[in-house]
Parts: C-alpha cells; structure tokens; sequence
C-alpha cells in the first residue's frame, strides 16, 4: 500500500507522520525529517528517504520498534541524537558517503549486526552505538577525530575494532562491558585512555599500546574477575610499560604493533 500525502505534515521540513502503513516513501523535495516525525510508530517496516534529505532530527525515528529496512538519502550529512534508538528489529543499515555526524544515543538498543562507517564521517558521538548487543565488528575510518564516551558500551556481541589514526583518546567507558571483546588496533597518535574504557572487557587477553600513550586512568581496564590475564605489549621504557608495572599487569616488549598486519 503506497504512503498518501495527507499522513505527513511537511513543509521543507517533514515533521509528522501520521500513517499506519507498514512501507513508507518520504516524499521528494523533503531536507530534514523533523524531531520526533516518526517517533514510536510501532506499525513501519521499512522507509524510504528520497535524496534531498541532508539531515535526520532528535528522535526522528525513535522506537520505531518493527523497522527493519531503511534506505537513507545519499546526501545525508548529519544523524542527530537518538534518532533511531530502541529500532531493535533494524540489523542492517547502509549509511552514505556523505554522512559526516553521528549524534548522541543515535542507534542505541538498535538490533544492527553490521555497520559500515563512510569515509566522510569525522565524529561519533556518546554513547551512538551503545547496548548495540548484535554488532560485531566495528571498522573506524581514518577520518573520524571524534569517538565520544560510551559510543560503544555494553555492545556484548563486538569482537574486533579497528580504530582511525585521527583520533587522539580512547574516552571513558567507551567499550565498557563489551565481554567479547578480544581484537582491538589502538594505532600510533592515541595519547591518553580513560576511565572504564574497557571496563569488563574479560575476553581481552592481549593489547598493544603505542609509544604516544601518555595517560591510562588506573580503571582503563577494571574487571571483577580477573581469570584471563591481560598482557600489556608495548615499547620498552614506554609509559604503557610502566603503567603495567604499576598496576600489577603482565607486559611484553615490542618493536611495533604485531596486529596491524595480520
């Protein structure tokens, strides 16, 4: 069943709909889909957004709790807070090349397996991912300068991250209570770790810490239960050696990182 006009409120702006159809086309001519336009609609299954969209408001799809496909504007540039958390049926999204903000909580308590970030993309914001309990893999792009605290707590199922080089701190919490966590490329430029940032991280066993690394909160890596030992590989004499040392952590010397080739 086709959308009708008369479900939406829109100017340039769409700001409300009203319908109760399952497939939903946003009408061209659309740039921003308004705060809470969407918001609670239990009915949507999937939602197409025409590609004069550049902007998705606060809470603009916020449980949205039976959708599962959403095709996004090409020119989307900006995903602002919450926009689309709590869609737990949503597993899979493809965001644009040019998308560039990640708002705050944008995909929290989301059902997404897979994400994969545009080359464009400069910041993720607190706590965009977060609860996230099927995503697996996380691919940061050399363009990101911003990761902020939490974008990835409690995200249970995440393996393996691989973070962008524009970065220069690891923030607090940041992937706190992700258990399965035992694959992460912390590259050259990264200057400080910070509280809880992996927090319960029980399945890390080993972790390279580069030269640059002159801070690491004394809870970067707090467990409760410590069956699995962490290994601190680092550079000899490096900070990381000595805050390993301090906090009573194995630690092996290292020429460079062994996990940016394999």
């Amino acid at each position: 069943m086709m959308t009708e006009s008369k479900d939406f409120q829109i100017n340039t702006v769409c700001n409300k709909y009203r319908g109760t159809n399952e497939e939903v086309v946003i009408p061209d001519g659309v740039t921003v889909i308004g705060r809470s336009a969407f918001a609670e609609n239990e009915s949507i299954k999937s939602i197409i957004i025409p590609n004069t969209v550049i902007g998705i408001d606060t809470d603009a799809f916020r449980g949205c709790i039976s959708l599962e496909k959403i095709v996004l504007s090409k020119n989307l540039e900006y995903i602002e807070e919450r926009a689309f958390c709590y869609c737990s049926h949503l597993i899979d999204i493809e965001l644009p090349e040019s998308l560039k903000l990640i708002g705050t909580h944008a995909f929290e308590g989301c059902g997404l397996e897979t994400v994969r970030f545009p080359a464009k993309l400069s910041t993720i914001e607190w706590g965009a991912f977060s609860h996230c309990s099927r995503l697996a893999e996380v691919n940061i792009p050399q363009n990101v300068n911003k990761i902020g605290s939490a974008a990835f707590f409690k995200c249970k199922n995440l393996k393996r991250v691989s973070l962008s080089t524009g970065i220069t701190e690891l923030n607090r919490t940041l992937f706190a209570y992700c258990n399965n966590l035992a694959d992460i490329v912390i590259p050259r430029g990264i200057e400080a770790i910070g509280h809880g940032t992996f927090m319960e991280c029980d399945s890390l066993e080993r972790i390279y810490i580069p030269k640059s690394v002159t801070y690491i909160d004394k809870e970067a890596f707090y467990r409760r239960k410590r069956k699995k030992k962490l290994t601190i590989q680092a550079h000899k004499g490096s900070y990381a050696i000595e805050y390993a040392k301090k906090m009573h952590f194995k630690y092996e010397y290292v020429e460079e990182n062994p996990y940016l080739n394999g």
